[in-house]
């Protein structure tokens, strides 16, 4: 919301409108043309790249683990309790 509100202030100043628009619509289409890249880099591309840097990440860490162990075993089943009489 705070990008589309800065954007929209700034739609006057990058279209040139009033007294000494030409020397501040370049200012006013960088500042729009930088917000839009950075929401679009901070909402889909850097979440991207966490999450292929992730995956690669856990596959390391899983061939890490499976290459110097004994391969998983269950534990031995506990032994049942003693029964104790009511009388």
């Amino acid at each position: 919301m705070t990008t589309f509100a800065l954007i929209a202030g700034m739609v006057p100043v990058a279209l040139g409108i009033g007294e000494g628009a030409d020397f501040r619509a370049p200012m006013g289409r960088a500042v729009i043309g930088g917000m839009i890249t950075s929401t679009v880099l901070t909402l889909l591309v850097i979440p991207t790249i966490y999450e292929i840097l992730a995956d690669w990440r856990d596959g390391l860490m899983a061939r890490v683990r499976g290459a110097g162990t004994v391969p998983h075993r269950e534990p031995p089943p506990l032994p049942a309790p003693a029964q104790r009489s009511s009388s």
